[in-house]
């Protein structure tokens, strides 16, 4: 149902929410992006996993628009079938040949430069965005993830750590 109180960004939020379970909120770097500029970031989230699945919304970085898409929508598919996302837990299936990680966003990253469109979503459903997940994947080539010893740079170069990274994490 329309609200004319809503801009189309909003209604259709709570149209893909309605039809598909969540929305996805897409942040690309613009064409003239600064090497050192934080809107280098490439990255996608959830909005509505706590409605359809009663579970925190999830971010993914350094994935094109489509791969995004499929990586978030997959892991909305393994909530619907049981998966509860807790933090260090492991899944497989969502990227061909290798484990991605469920790492708890920590609570001063929830801000909206990440999370707008969930954190506008749970106000509108008189909530608060108390919780999210980021899904971390390791290096295609050596399996290794960004808090580990060896990985390139490249792969944590594409992936802001919005959780703990202290070694006692």
């Amino acid at each position: 149902m329309r609200d004319d109180r809503l801009s189309r960004h909003e209604q259709q939020i709570l149209d893909n929410i309605e039809e598909f379970g969540c929305h996805i909120t897409v942040v690309t770097p613009p064409d003239d992006a600064d090497e050192d500029d934080e809107s280098e970031e490439r990255f996608a989230y959830s909005v509505g996993f706590r409605t359809t699945v009663s579970q925190p919304e999830v971010i993914v970085f350094g994935f094109s628009t489509e791969l995004s898409a499929a990586v978030i929508n997959g892991v909305l598919d393994m909530c619907r079938e049981g998966l509860v996302l807790e933090d260090w837990k492991e899944v497989d299936g969502l990227l061909k040949g290798h484990r991605c990680m469920i790492r708890e966003v920590e609570p001063e990253c929830l801000i909206p430069h990440y999370f707008n469109s969930a954190m506008w979503y749970a106000e509108h459903e008189g909530e608060e965005m108390s919780r999210a997940m980021q899904i971390v994947w390791p290096g295609v080539d050596d399996g290794l993830f960004p808090w580990d010893k060896d990985c390139s740079d490249a792969v944590r170069d594409l992936q802001t750590p919005l959780y703990r990274t202290s070694l006692n994490s």
